[in-house]
């Protein structure tokens, strides 16, 4: 472990226009109207947000306007993590995942979308934007957020893989994928969502061959010392 690049690692339980004319008319070249600076807004999706019994692989969104997915792989976060790459694209006014790893029965999925998606024309990103539905009867609605620095220069660390455990064994992070994930932002910031009731140990890793789980002595990796409960 002394060899690892370490983080510092906190976490924190979440429970128009007014315009003046003068009186003389000048002539002037049509502007083409105001800079679209509006986000796209969700029409919706089926399955709806929060639903419960799913057990549908297929996420549809459909928007008020044209949208592109931007850096899916990177941006968009699915939890419980998926083994095989979801398939995530947009045509015209909709957006869509399709989960090609077997549901889960009775747990909670979420898409984090992150700033993904954005209008086709201007590029102006959907923040924040998260989907979530249960293939049982409950849906879990805990978060945990936090962030993450470089223990080097207390810099935000961007791109960091940030999972969590119900399982507390010491060595549970070596030969188990995380529970749930996030990934840290441009600010080093991160939520993971869909958190049932429990004790949790919770770690951030960077993780090079994508499996959830530290098993290369070349990935970074951080753990808090506390139990989030």
């Amino acid at each position: 472990m002394t060899k690892l690049v370490k983080y510092i690692f906190s976490a924190l339980i979440i429970s128009g226009a007014v315009y003046l004319f003068n009186s003389c008319a000048n002539m002037a070249s049509p502007t083409g109207g105001l800079y679209d600076v509006t986000p796209p807004k969700l029409l919706k999706a089926n399955p709806p947000n929060n639903a419960l019994n799913v057990n549908k692989k297929i996420i549809e969104f459909e928007f008020d306007e044209n949208v592109k997915i931007e850096k899916p792989a990177e941006k968009v976060i699915i939890t419980p993590p998926q083994i095989s790459m979801p398939v995530i694209k947009s045509v015209g006014r909709k957006a869509r995942v399709e989960l090609v790893d077997d549901l889960h029965e009775n747990i909670t999925y979420t898409i984090d979308f992150t700033d993904a998606i954005v209008d086709n024309n201007e590029g102006n990103p959907l923040e924040n934007f998260s989907h979530s539905f249960s293939t049982g009867d409950v849906l879990d609605t805990l978060a945990v957020s936090g962030v993450v620095l470089s223990a080097f220069d207390l810099e935000p660390a961007q791109g960091i893989y940030v999972g969590m455990h119900s399982n507390l064994e010491d060595s549970a992070f070596t030969n188990v994928p995380f529970l749930r994930i996030s990934r840290t932002d441009s600010r080093g910031k991160f939520t993971v969502r869909g958190l049932a009731p429990g004790e949790y140990k919770i770690y951030a890793l960077k993780d090079d061959n994508r499996d959830y789980k530290y098993d290369n002595p070349q990935e970074t990796i951080a753990f808090l010392d506390s139990i989030i409960v």
